[in-house]
């Protein structure tokens, strides 16, 4: 994930995982924009090319990984939510 999210989900050539659980995500082709909940996330995790987020060429690669390991990067998702906040 790191390569193209950044060491720390500060984002790259990927989008940033800093800030992104709970944001409005623009996706490609769509009209209305999506919140970036646990539900999309891990759906965006096991099946990358079913909402790209607009802006992004470079697209995520298929993966093998499991329903917890997916859950795991979930998670991780959510504690960076407030990554770099005052708050």
């Amino acid at each position: 994930c790191a390569a193209c999210h950044g060491s720390n989900g500060e984002g790259g050539v990927g989008p940033p995982f800093v800030g992104l659980f709970g944001s409005e995500r623009v996706i490609e082709d769509e009209l209305e924009p999506v919140i970036a909940d646990r539900e999309y996330l891990a759906r965006s995790i096991a099946d990358p090319q079913a909402q790209i987020v607009a802006g992004f060429r470079l697209r995520m690669p298929e993966n093998n990984l499991s329903p917890e390991e997916i859950e795991s990067v979930v998670d991780y998702i959510v504690e960076l939510a407030d990554a770099g906040t005052d708050e």
